[in-house]
């Protein structure tokens, strides 16, 4: 019988509930052995709720017996060192996206991973589910992909972590924290291609932060190929739509969970997931962080999986560099600085 995965887990803020919550059922495969985070309340708290030893320092926690594995939930800016800690001690390692905050430090990260024989994966929470995984499967029986569109808006009334409200114009706010998922899935569906052109408009409209909180990104790829993406923390009425027009017809994921072809549902979630699909919590999304770990744990065992992992995973924190360059270059606040949110 196979030992399950000993999980640490590094962060222990506002997302780690949702890892944590995942991890409920799945002991046989990935089990939690620890916790770290600096603020010692946090760290106590999640170790007291979850029977496992809570840890201040990074380097204490990977050295505690039992990590095999290390999560890295912690604040964007944290997650390149300490994944790069973690993998120095000799430890697997899955990172909350993105991987990096830039695309040198995530093939930095790559490397060291694959000098090691250690996995290095991205947390893209969204890729895992049947919706997704069926489209993949059956995107070579469909024809050549010509086009992809990407709409994900949703609505934050100020930042969801203190940190939020630091992040530079530079840094990026939502190109950093949610154009991952969806530009995730255009690499994913793209394949081993990078986009030939990255043209980028954003902006601002909130006031609680410094960053862009709304963007629209148009990619061209190698063989005609391109991709549209629209991301928005303004949109009161959730909205979460992918279309892919192949030569053979049109594959839409709708909500994140109904996969359809040519109009016809090919795939759609067990009830209760979707209870109101257009408003903030009104879709379950705890499947999604459950295969994941699944996912993770399949990874470390040398087993088929399906994370973005070494130097797949880094490609993406290199688009999004080339993102949030082309953003800076045509950003509304530059064009419009009259207004005031």
């Amino acid at each position: 019988m196979r030992d399950a995965v000993g999980l640490l887990l590094v962060g222990c803020g506002r997302i780690s509930g949702a890892h944590l919550a995942a991890l409920a059922g799945l002991e046989q495969e990935i089990r939690l052995v620890g916790a770290v985070d600096t603020d010692a309340a946090a760290a106590e708290r999640t170790g007291a709720q979850h029977g496992v030893a809570a840890f201040t320092d990074l380097a204490a926690g990977l050295a505690a017996p039992g990590v095999d594995a290390v999560l890295i939930a912690s604040p964007n800016a944290l997650h390149g060192s300490q994944a790069a800690m973690a993998l120095a001690a000799g430890k697997h390692v899955l990172v909350e996206k993105p991987l990096a905050e830039t695309g040198a430090q995530a093939r930095e990260l790559a490397e060291a991973a694959q000098r090691r024989g250690l996995v290095l994966a991205a947390g893209h929470t969204y890729r895992h589910n049947a919706a997704v995984a069926t489209l993949v499967d059956m995107m070579p029986q469909w024809g050549p992909l010509r086009a992809v569109e990407v709409s994900s808006c949703v609505f934050w009334d100020g930042p969801q972590a203190p940190w939020w409200a630091e992040r530079t114009p530079e840094e990026g706010l939502i190109l950093s924290l949610f154009a991952p998922h969806s530009l995730d899935f255009v690499q994913l569906v793209m394949g081993a291609d990078d986009p030939l052109r990255v043209q980028v408009e954003a902006a601002r409209w909130q006031g609680g932060w410094q960053g862009e909180d709304e963007a629209m990104i148009l990619l061209g790829y190698p063989g005609r190929r391109m991709a549209s993406v629209h991301i928005s923390y303004n949109q009161r009425s959730v909205f979460d739509r992918k279309v892919l027009h192949f030569a053979g017809g049109v594959a839409e994921i709708e909500d994140g969970e109904v996969l359809k072809w040519n109009g016809g549902v090919l795939v759609a979630p067990p009830d209760g997931v979707l209870t109101n699909p257009r408003a903030m919590g009104g879709r379950k999304l705890g499947h999604f962080f459950a295969q994941q770990l699944r996912e993770f744990a399949a990874a470390v065992r040398g087993e088929a999986h399906r994370l973005p992992t070494g130097h797949d995973a880094a490609r993406l924190i290199d688009l999004i560099d080339r993102v949030k360059a082309a953003a800076r270059s045509t950003c509304a606040d530059a064009i419009d600085p009259e207004f005031v949110a």
